[in-house]
């Protein structure tokens, strides 16, 4: 069976409904903070240098979402950036992630980017496999430090 998986920027109104999806990865947030993290990267022009992407299936349903930045890269120029929030599809993750790095590559080129950066966090194991499948390779690792929130901040 042949798949029709399409990509388009979250909007405003898409918030909500991709909060199921989220939570289904990421239960330990809060619809409030996925408004917080959500709302400067919404409804944005399809050539903003940051932005949600959302991949959903033939009933419109979200079945995939990333979030991308552009960075200024030393050898490249322009990186494209993103930060896979959530895949998942019951018949078919692969075509989800498939859809996925043809978004990004089209979206990535009509930006003016010379290289594409995903990050994978160490609980997407899975993720890495495929994207190594469809062509992605290892580019060194991303190294994290939690910062304390400050008193001021809290």
């Amino acid at each position: 069976m042949t798949r029709f998986l399409g990509a388009a920027n979250l909007s405003t109104a898409g918030i909500e409904p991709a909060f199921a999806l989220i939570q289904a990865l990421h239960p330990s947030l809060t619809l409030d903070s996925w408004r917080t993290f959500a709302m400067p990267l919404v409804d944005q022009h399809p050539l903003a240098p940051r932005g949600l992407i959302g991949i959903q299936n033939e009933a419109a349903y979200l079945c995939g979402l990333f979030a991308y930045r552009v960075e200024a890269n030393l050898e490249y120029e322009r990186a494209f950036v993103v930060d896979v929030i959530a895949a998942l599809d019951v018949l078919d993750a692969k075509a989800v992630i498939r859809a996925m790095i043809e978004a990004v590559q089209s979206r990535a080129q009509r930006i003016g980017c010379r290289i594409i950066r995903i990050r994978v966090t160490r609980s997407q194991g899975w993720l890495a496999r495929h994207l190594e499948n469809n062509g992605l390779e290892s580019d060194g690792q991303l190294m994290s430090l939690p910062v304390a929130r400050s008193q001021q901040n809290a």
